[in-house]
């Protein structure tokens, strides 16, 4: 016979709350990652010397910083919600990107002034998160049902297949940024140092965990507010992109353009040889006229 007592219990910690020590470590870590966005997404001029080091070009800070907005957007459902599971799965990605950027500040020591006041909290911020993200993720699971809402719908197959797939390509190429940075910056389509490029394998190690993780979940209430976080951060590269294109002159896309460029050199090269009229004349034509 079920004691009603352990039954009880068992209901209240099945009830898909979030614990008040998640929603109190939160509100410390949502303003900072506010700070973060506002001082490499829309101030990086004026205050980018007031982050933990200066990033450059500015297609690599508000990467990172419309990296930031994102985990705040996630990290304010978990401090007003009600249900864990639909940010259960922002606690293990996070967890390998903060031990990404613990790893890659030990590496690149030489890159940071430890009197500056913002590197401090930085390397405060990556010595604890290693530990705490963890350890709230694996204290509040247990409130998890694992069952979906009354209202929630089922993900498919194939979509729970292609985040699989996602996770891992996006965790393969995080061990290679890591690893191989000179690989990552001479393909880059913008210009990287060893720390950045380590930094941005990071973020890549988040995307890839978050889809190993999030792949395993067939509720669609536990992928909803993830997807967007992430179509959020994607949105702000994008208008970065547009803001800065003058960012893109290193890696794959310049070579490209190289080649490109050394292509249509040998066609009037080999056009002269026999006395011809370069074939690439109509092509520069119709680019300069903006047709076609």
């Amino acid at each position: 016979m079920t004691d009603p007592a352990l039954s009880t219990k068992a209901t209240l910690e099945k009830d898909d709350r979030i614990l008040l020590q998640t929603r109190l470590v939160l509100i410390v870590v949502v303003p900072v990652l506010l700070i973060a966005f506002l001082i490499l997404y829309v101030f990086p001029d004026q205050y980018g010397h007031r982050f933990a080091w200066t990033i450059q070009p500015y297609m690599t800070s508000s990467l990172i910083g419309s990296g930031y907005l994102g985990g705040a957007y996630m990290f304010v459902f978990a401090i007003f919600g009600h249900r864990f599971h639909r940010i259960t799965a922002a606690f293990p990605p996070v967890t390998s990107f903060t031990i990404a950027m613990l790893l890659a500040t030990f590496l690149h020591w030489d890159r940071f002034d430890i009197n500056h006041f913002s590197f401090q909290v930085w390397l405060i911020l990556y010595i604890i998160t290693p530990f705490l993200i963890p350890y709230l993720w694996i204290k509040n699971r247990v409130t998890d049902p694992g069952t979906p809402e009354p209202d929630d719908m089922a993900v498919p197959s194939f979509a729970k297949w292609a985040f699989l797939a996602f996770g891992v390509a996006a965790m393969l190429w995080a061990i290679i940024m890591f690893l191989f940075p000179q690989f990552a910056i001479d393909i880059w389509p913008w210009r990287l140092s060893p720390l950045t490029a380590r930094v941005l394998g990071g973020w890549f190690s988040l995307l890839g965990v978050g889809g190993l993780f999030t792949s395993r979940d067939p509720r669609w209430s536990a992928w909803r507010i993830p997807l967007q976080s992430i179509t959020l951060w994607i949105v702000l590269i994008f208008i970065g992109a547009f803001l800065n294109p003058g960012d893109f002159t290193n890696g794959f896309l310049e070579s490209f353009h190289d080649r490109d460029g050394n292509c249509c050199r040998g066609v009037n090269w080999l056009s002269d040889l026999d006395g011809r009229k370069p074939k690439t004349a109509g092509l520069k034509n119709i680019d300069s006229t903006g047709a076609g």
